[in-house]
């Protein structure tokens, strides 16, 4: 865990301005409730009139009060007690800064995650209760348990809708899928941010220890188990492997707590319950919220309807299973498809502008990461205005297309090819320092030069420029754009020098 988390630091600390800061809420909140003062902790809550409605809501709720109506911060604070009102208090602040990041889109669905964090939270406290457990930090604890695929989501976008992608299809868990792309997973992402925020340890503990309960340390594992189980109650409503998820639940607390078949449906019926009294504090709907008892009700009077027997049933579910995998990989084939044009020139082939600024981006970082050298090539066609004038654009788009052919025939399987602009070129070269890049760039611009070209019985040729400039992120604090800014000047000098050469630079 350790190596991981060194991993996902150096992840994240190029990318902290992309984060939420802390809310300001937060430190007030420890402080007051530290010194257990209940009119200081009052005050802060009064701060934010949002989370002072919330409290008294939840604190009036059958959940915690059957009494007369309260209207007073302070008796609410005194019947739900400091930790409670830190960790609702935590859980609700940290969730509203995270609540709209960038819009959701493909299998990202937001409204669909709170619902999960927030069912998750309400099942760790209830399986903590049952084990007479302190239960309040394990609220917060499940209701941020996957607070780093929000933040993934949020710093990745395209590369993680397919991590969530390739999840769909193989029904492989997100955190197994992560770890083999990424080499962490989200469950050290979100515990890293949260520490960083000076959040309680045993929350940030046990999020960070929930996918490998059996390695935290001997005073979380328990916490951990318990946060990962609570993940299953939750998938029982919110996810698409509800059977899988009850299977193991099912299980779970057969041999955890010795529950019966019917008391582990009494605990699912009761989160369900206690989901429609507190969505509200997230401003989340309940609508369409059915206990899973009632579920599992409609499902045997629909088999007592239905006249088919029992091989006919199993074969039907073959027969849907395999048009549900066959659909699954053609939707990934498409989706596939769609990105590589999203990303695709589509005169030459080439990768496009907004494609290469995104790479360059990554490549740079992980560079700096893994303490690699990285080189940009920029290439332009000389006197490329003629030819159009000349010859007209139709033969100008030939005449792109092989200088295209030319970069893809001699640049390696690593390197990022792109049409930069117009008669431009970029090529990005990982892990190669200035001598291999502008060997590189000779090979191109002598085939370049040898290359012809036809109009009708005319035959031409053309030359190309290039710029050459390389960095070693990890010893600079240079960032792409400075790298772009060397290689462009490079490129004018050898315009400016008579064209058909390559000038290359270090960038320091």
């Amino acid at each position: 865990m350790k190596e991981e988390l060194k991993r996902v630091e150096a992840f994240l600390k190029d990318r902290e301005l992309s984060l939420p800061s802390p809310p300001a809420l937060i430190p007030r909140l420890i402080q007051a409730v530290k010194y257990e003062d209940y009119q200081a902790l009052a005050e802060t809550v009064r701060l934010d009139p949002g989370l002072s409605a919330r409290i008294l809501g939840l604190a009036n709720s059958p959940l915690y009060h059957a009494g007369d109506p309260i209207t007073s911060l302070e008796v609410a604070i005194s019947l739900l007690g400091t930790e409670v009102i830190k960790n609702l208090a935590l859980s609700f602040v940290v969730a509203r800064a995270f609540r709209n990041p960038v819009p959701p889109e493909g299998l990202f669905d937001l409204d669909l995650f709170w619902k999960r964090a927030v069912a998750t939270a309400l099942a760790a406290r209830l399986l903590a209760r049952t084990k007479k457990m302190e239960e309040d930090h394990l609220f917060s604890a499940g209701l941020l348990a996957d607070l780093g695929v929000l933040i993934l989501y949020v710093l990745l976008r395209g590369e993680y809708l397919r991590i969530l992608e390739e999840k769909e299809v193989t029904s492989r868990p997100l955190h197994q899928v992560e770890g083999e792309l990424l080499g962490f997973h989200h469950a050290p992402v979100g515990a890293w941010v949260l520490r960083s925020w000076e959040l309680p340890e045993h929350i940030y503990q046990d999020i960070l220890y929930h996918h490998s309960w059996e390695d935290a340390p001997p005073e979380f594992r328990e916490h951990a188990y318990l946060l990962d189980l609570a993940l299953s109650v939750s998938g029982v409503y919110f996810s698409r492997q509800q059977t899988e998820h009850y299977r193991r639940v099912k299980e779970e607390l057969a041999r955890y707590l010795g529950f019966s078949e019917k008391e582990t449906l009494h605990l699912m019926d009761q989160m369900a319950r206690e989901c429609q009294e507190v969505f509200s504090f997230f401003d989340l709907s309940a609508r369409g919220l059915t206990s899973y008892s009632e579920l599992i009700r409609e499902a045997y009077e629909e088999l007592e309807r239905s006249s088919l027997d029992c091989a006919l049933i199993l074969q039907r579910l073959k027969e849907e299973k395999a048009r549900a995998e066959d659909l699954a990989r053609r939707l990934k084939e498409a989706n596939e498809k769609l990105r590589r044009l999203s990303i695709t020139d589509g005169l030459t082939g080439l990768y496009n502008h907004r494609y290469f600024q995104e790479r360059l981006r990554e490549e740079f970082e992980r560079a700096r990461r893994y303490r690699r050298s990285l080189s940009l090539i920029l290439l332009d066609l000389d006197h490329f205005k003629r030819v159009n004038d000349r010859y007209g654009h139709l033969v100008g788009d030939q005449v792109l297309r092989g200088v295209a052919q030319v970069i893809q025939r001699n640049i390696r399987k690593s390197d990022i090819p792109a049409r930069y602009g117009g008669e431009e070129f970029a090529i990005i070269a990982p892990e190669t320092d200035l001598q291999g890049a502008s060997t590189l760039g000779e090979r191109i611009r002598e085939e370049v030069a040898r290359q012809e070209f036809s109009y009708g019985d005319q035959k031409f040729s053309i030359t190309v420029s290039l710029g050459v400039a390389n960095i070693f992120p990890a010893a600079s604090d240079k960032t792409p754009r400075d790298l772009i800014e060397a290689a462009d000047k490079a490129l004018y000098y050898s315009k400016t020098q008579g064209r058909n050469r390559l000038t290359a630079v270090i960038v320091r």
